[in-house]
């Protein structure tokens, strides 16, 4: 004949789908409520993680009502910060509704499973598990916050709230959302605490652990590159990109036609008040444009980053490009940590 510890696991595994453990649970307990009740962990293999709750297995049979079983529960609760549920062989209906109604978590193997808190930890274990599977590439401003965070460094004691990810740029508070979301997702990031209404999160590992982690995200910041018909004055948005960027890092020669790159709002800018004009002809190519999907995060804005030049650049099949590539690794020693 099974136990009722069997009759849980097999009832919970063939309701959820998911393989579960069940070991004694070693708290300190009430002498009196151990002699009503046998506690026992309750552990949920949901892929990566574990959710976990405490089982109250009664030592009788005897039903002791709501409203004593509220009272062991609230004095087993001081012991443990785990969702506690109370299993029970038989319930009759009317038992059953009265458990509801006063929001006890039951367990009757084979009839009914009443714990909602589980059901949300679910559904939220179950959703990072597709976003993750979701995430092919970070946002563009996910990539610029987390760049930006890399060349700033950080201690391993050190917190961040939202803000302080997003540094000196200026997204929206839903972006920033956003992009915190696919920091957590990835693991790139944890929260650690709250303080007041706001998280406090730290990076899930040092600079070097966290670009290669992500590196498999990044992309290109280049959205789209044209030829103009006149070099430009560099600042106010514009800076180095490209080839000619590559040539002021390294030992690469400069191309005769500048790159430069800016983000989006600046290239309609410039569009709009006529210093810069695209052309189709070879002849009338002056200097080529990347339009970005965000600035430059150098100190020195009038160039690109090494990071972000590296991502722009890495495809090129230029033999000579990809030697510089290598020595632009150099520079920034968490770069070369993808290799």
């Amino acid at each position: 004949m099974s136990s009722l510890k069997d009759d849980v696991k097999a009832y919970v595994e063939s309701v959820l789908g998911l393989p579960i453990e069940l070991k004694p649970a070693r708290l300190k307990l009430p002498f009196h409520i151990l002699d009503l009740y046998k506690p026992v962990q309750m552990q949920i293999d949901v892929g990566k993680d574990w959710i976990s709750t405490l089982l109250l297995l009664p030592v009788s049979d005897e039903y002791p009502g709501a409203v004593a079983l509220q009272k062991h529960i609230t004095q087993v609760r001081k012991a443990t910060d785990e969702v506690i549920v109370y299993v029970t062989k038989s319930l009759t209906p009317h038992e059953r509704r009265s458990l509801i109604s006063h929001q006890i978590n039951f367990l009757q193997p084979g009839y009914q499973m009443f714990i909602p808190a589980l059901a949300m930890d679910l559904r939220e274990k179950v959703r990072q598990r597709r976003d993750e599977e979701e995430v092919q590439a970070l946002l563009p401003a996910a990539q610029a916050m987390l760049l930006g965070c890399l060349y700033e460094g950080w201690s391993s004691e050190q917190l961040f709230t939202s803000n302080a990810i997003m540094g000196d740029f200026r997204y929206s508070r839903v972006t920033l959302s956003k992009v915190v979301d696919q920091l957590l997702t990835l693991k790139l990031l944890k929260v650690v605490k709250a303080r007041g209404f706001k998280n406090l999160y730290a990076f899930d590992g040092n600079t070097f652990e966290i670009f290669r982690r992500a590196r498999r995200y990044m992309s290109s910041p280049i959205r789209r590159k044209v030829a103009i018909d006149t070099k430009l004055q560099l600042g106010e948005g514009v800076f180095l990109a490209g080839e000619t960027a590559l040539a002021k890092y390294t030992m690469l020669a400069e191309p005769t036609k500048p790159v430069y790159g800016m983000n989006r709002r600046c290239f309609a800018e410039l569009i709009e008040n006529g210093s810069l004009r695209i052309t189709d002809s070879v002849d009338d190519t002056s200097a080529w444009v990347e339009v970005w999907s965000y600035n430059s995060l150098a100190k020195n804005k009038n160039i690109a980053d090494q990071a972000s030049l590296l991502l722009s650049l890495e495809d090129n099949p230029d033999e000579r490009i990809q030697i510089s590539l290598d020595e632009l690794k150099e520079q920034i020693a968490w770069l070369s940590s993808e290799d």
